[in-house]
């Protein structure tokens, strides 16, 4: 093998004691590195598990807190039940109060065409009454004046008839 530089492993121009001390340095910074990446995996994996930790409890919170929200949830919609159920049974017993209301209403009506059309007769027959009254009043004056022309006809006739045996001269 090559390096970049061009020197070949094993071809070092540096003595066989060099290359053991070399060799040495090499495996301790390779050995130090593996130590450094161990221990920074080691942090890791604690704060990896440390996070776990955290991630479990907020999952046992939010899976507590779900069932709390199911439970209330199943206890409205029972209660969202009973109370419909309640409405609809009020809404059956005010649909008997709500066509004893439409029929009261239609009565009501009947009565008030009822009444409009008996005070309409009685208006007409009052109005009648009226002008046949005053066509009887005005027959019985025809009638007073009649009689006062005939009375007073007849007096003059009799003045007329006792006038002439009493004034033969005349």
């Amino acid at each position: 093998m090559y390096y970049s530089i061009g020197i070949r492993l094993g071809k070092l121009p540096i003595g066989g004691r060099w290359r053991n001390v070399i060799w040495q340095i090499s495996v301790s910074l390779a050995s130090v590195a593996f130590i450094v990446l161990v221990g920074y995996l080691i942090v890791m994996l604690r704060q990896s598990r440390k996070a776990m930790l955290q991630a479990q409890e907020t999952l046992s919170g939010i899976q507590s807190q779900l069932m709390l929200t199911t439970e209330e949830s199943i206890r409205t919609i029972r209660l969202s039940r009973q109370v419909l159920e309640d409405v609809q049974g009020r809404l059956k017993a005010t649909d008997g109060f709500v066509a004893a209301m439409e029929q009261t209403g239609e009565a009501a009506s009947t009565l008030s065409h009822s009444v409009k059309l008996v005070s309409r007769s009685l208006s007409d027959t009052v109005l009648e009454a009226r002008e046949s009254l005053h066509s009887r009043q005005d027959t019985v004056k025809d009638l007073i004046e009649l009689t006062t022309t005939g009375i007073q006809l007849w007096q003059r006739w009799q003045a007329q008839k006792a006038s002439p045996k009493s004034t033969p001269d005349e």
